[in-house]
């Protein structure tokens, strides 16, 4: 990232982002990464996105917790391994300050261990540093419309430990889903297709309905299940036996 030159925060801060025909304002994103020059670079990059503004940086987990809550970001940028309080564990320090807010990992960093524990701990993106200019963006936009964004090594890798849960779970009796949160049938449906790692917009195509329907069917699922994200709620869904090994 030495070639990206630093841009300040004010030249995105009046850009506005178009969801469903509405310009609710850009997406808010904070940076965090223990290296200023590389954390620099991102915000350079991410400055030149119309519908993105950087509202601050943080230098390690604790600041970042700090930055939150003071800066209510939409999106979390957030390095794995930092002084005093690592990313893993500022996730649920970030997702206490603000419950609705996306977290992206963007680290060195493609230990399978790294990669589970920030999901578990409620990230909802996993990227390498070696990510191009144009993919972080997307990034950024994807976790914001309810989808998990992963670096594709880490995706195989996790595609993996799926294969492994589904095969462990052939040998268990399904669970009925009823003894701690009840889902619906249509949840059921919503989450059989999470776990096949569908949108929220390909969901609603698949059962022919609205997409605000589907985030509020997910929003539910995380609820009754008690979980955080998505990626949390593929597992049990493999776990349970919900979709079959292919």
């Amino acid at each position: 990232m030495s070639a990206w030159c630093p841009l300040p925060y004010e030249q995105s801060r009046e850009r506005k982002r178009h969801v469903n025909g509405q310009t609710p304002g850009p997406i808010r994103v904070l940076v965090v990464d223990d290296h200023a020059f590389f954390r620099r670079g991102l915000v350079s990059v991410i400055a030149d996105e119309h519908d993105i503004n950087v509202v601050g940086e943080a230098g390690d987990g604790e600041e970042a917790i700090r930055k939150t809550r003071d800066l209510a970001p939409d999106v979390v940028l957030m390095d794995v391994r930092m002084p005093n309080v690592n990313g893993i564990d500022a996730c649920v320090g970030v997702k206490d300050a603000a419950p609705d807010a996306k977290i992206v990992m963007l680290t060195m960093s493609d230990e399978e261990d790294d990669l589970f524990d920030a999901l578990k701990a409620g990230a909802t993106g996993y990227l390498l540093k070696e990510v191009s200019v144009t993919e972080l963006p997307q990034a950024v936009r994807a976790v914001v419309d309810g989808q998990s964004f992963l670096n594709p090594s880490m995706a195989t890798k996790l595609i993996a430990e799926f294969t492994t849960l589904a095969r462990r779970g052939k040998d268990r009796t399904r669970p009925t889903n009823t003894d701690e949160a009840p889902l619906t049938s249509r949840e059921m449906e919503v989450l059989r297709l999470i776990a096949r790692g569908l949108s929220n917009r390909t969901i609603s195509e698949e059962l022919f309905i609205t997409e605000n329907t589907v985030k509020n069917h997910v929003r539910n699922i995380l609820e009754k299940l008690h979980m955080r994200t998505r990626m949390e709620v593929a597992i049990h869904a493999v776990q349970s036996g919900l979709i079959e090994e292919e």
